[in-house]
């Protein structure tokens, strides 16, 4: 065995790491949440200021999740052989919801009259969407489907933070539009952020790509 193999990881810098990024902020995040819980009586300037201090320790705690994505992702790109110009062949349920075009850069995902009705169904079907794009190498302008969309409550959080992700590892930008769209059954999409077709969604996609916004 070389002496590489053999040298253990560097378990007190990680664990360092760990503290300072993701103990410390969720430390202190408690400690403010439980000093306003259990004193109601604190005046308007001490309640203010566990309130700051808890806002800033998520800030803390955002930034360090981030930094972990992105060293996770980097590590993922490092151990591939070879970057893939475009994306594999789609196959499995979701074949007939996800398109890639690899000439324009563009992934439509359609989730047109489909309920997200669980946590397993998101996950699957983001699994999906990320196996299709991930060994491409290259980011992508994803334009979405949301016509008469439904993400459950007991789903939301999951589709939020899946959305998240693809769009902080995989995408130039997101633009979601809605044909006779009824968008009420997706939390967080208003409809003025919903573009009334795929052209006009397109449309935003090649005026990004002019201005080199995405």
């Amino acid at each position: 065995m070389s002496k590489e193999q053999s040298t253990p990881p560097d378990t007190t810098t990680l664990s360092t790491k760990l503290e300072e990024d993701f103990v410390s902020p969720l430390t202190a995040i408690r400690g403010s949440l439980e000093i306003l819980r259990d004193f109601p009586d604190l005046d308007n300037d001490q309640r203010r200021r566990f309130v700051t201090s808890a806002i800033e320790e998520c800030g803390r705690l955002e930034r360090g999740i981030q930094e972990l994505a992105a060293s996770v992702y980097a590590a993922g790109r490092r151990a591939r052989p070879a970057e893939a110009e475009s994306p594999q062949r789609m196959t499995g349920p979701y074949a007939g919801r996800l398109r890639a075009d690899g000439e324009l850069g563009v992934v439509d995902v359609d989730f047109s009259d489909f309920e997200f009705s669980s946590t397993a169904l998101v996950n699957e079907f983001f699994d999906a969407i990320e196996a299709l794009v991930s060994d491409t190498g290259r980011r992508w302008f994803f334009v979405t489907n949301f016509r008469n969309c439904r993400v459950w409550p007991e789903a939301w959080v999951a589709f939020a933070h899946r959305g998240k992700r693809v769009s902080v590892v995989h995408a130039l930008a997101t633009v979601r539009y809605a044909e006779h769209g009824d968008e009420a059954g997706v939390p967080g999409v208003a409809e003025r952020d919903l573009y009334p077709s795929r052209a006009a969604a397109m449309a935003e996609v090649e005026r990004m790509r002019a201005s080199g916004t995405g």
